[in-house]
């Protein structure tokens, strides 16, 4: 009797539990020379922050999937990758920027010419946090520099990365906050959050926009407000689901969408105005010293997640 309970004791310690399954990989920060923290999953390579002197503003590039397959468009970046686009090359991997701000372009990539100042530039200024562990955190600031050298803007940005065997989040948290004088967001449909994807997740290759009112392609779920959209395709022979969550208390919540069949797939709160024909202008203003929070989760899970997966999804980070 001892014999069996000894044995049955062995088999349980020896078969993992549903939840040591599942249990999250390891997410270490490694910050290098060349301004750049590289993102580990486990000993794998997920993504990497940039955000060098000479970027227009930080980005992650690339963006990788729980099997390791690039889901960023590598494009401007990095050229002569076969069967890529090389459209809109101010669309860089994973970014945050607008197009209005007091006037100034920061969406754009410009320089300054006899006719027009130039595009604004988002600089990225130091790191608050830095941390390994089952989840990762990095904390940044940046500052919105108009072409007058003038701050608009101070971002405190928080990127909470957790990793499990067949998924990844990003939780975005998002501060921006107006400077020496009042800051307005005019109505522009570029923007906020975007990510630039890989061309196969294009609509015309294996792509398809999926928002929480069940609207499906890009036609339907742009310019629409809805908590989540996802985009579901495959890339090489990995089936997967990308997915921009939007929290009930991030600002203008639900945020509208700016998705594109191409493969720019952004999320924009304030330009009301680009996307319901007819509606009055929001010109989302801050005075000085006030500040606009920004909730964002970016899942990429290995698999197409239904809707009702998704929106389970939403509700466990909601």
């Amino acid at each position: 009797m001892r014999r069996v309970a000894t044995a049955a004791l062995l088999l349980v310690w020896l078969v993992p539990s549903p939840a040591s399954a599942a249990s999250p990989h390891r997410v270490r920060l490694v910050k290098t020379d060349a301004a750049r923290v590289d993102i580990y999953a486990g000993e794998a390579l997920f993504a990497s922050y940039h955000y060098g002197i000479g970027l227009h503003k930080p980005i992650l590039h690339p963006l990788r999937s729980p099997r390791g397959h690039r889901i960023t468009r590598a494009f401007p970046m990095e050229f002569g990758v076969p069967g890529e686009q090389t459209d809109h090359w101010q669309h860089e991997g994973v970014f945050l920027t607008y197009r209005n701000v007091n006037g100034v372009d920061f969406w754009s990539k410009f320089p300054p010419t006899r006719d027009r100042p130039g595009s604004g530039r988002i600089r990225h200024k130091g790191f608050t946090r830095l941390e390994d562990g089952e989840k990762g955190i990095l904390g940044t600031t940046a500052d919105w520099i108009a072409p007058t050298g003038q701050v608009l803007l101070q971002q405190n940005s928080q990127m909470t990365i957790r990793a499990g065997p067949a998924r990844r989040t990003l939780d975005l948290k998002i501060t921006l906050t107006a400077q020496d004088e009042p800051v307005t967001f005019g109505d522009i449909e570029e923007g906020l959050l975007a990510i630039r994807v890989a061309s196969s997740l294009r609509e015309d290759r294996t792509g398809r926009y999926l928002n929480a009112e069940g609207l499906e392609l890009a036609k339907n779920v742009w310019g629409k407000r809805s908590p989540w959209v996802a985009l579901r395709g495959t890339v090489q022979d990995e089936d997967l689901t990308l997915a921009i969550l939007n929290h009930p208390r991030s600002v203008q919540y639900p945020t509208y969408w700016h998705a594109r069949a191409y493969g720019l797939f952004a999320a924009n709160p304030f330009g009301r105005a680009d996307f319901e024909k007819g509606a009055p202008p929001l010109n989302f203003s801050l005075p000085p010293g006030e500040s606009a929070l920004l909730l964002y989760r970016i899942l990429i899970h290995s698999g197409h997640l239904t809707r009702p997966q998704i929106e389970e999804e939403f509700r466990k980070y909601r």
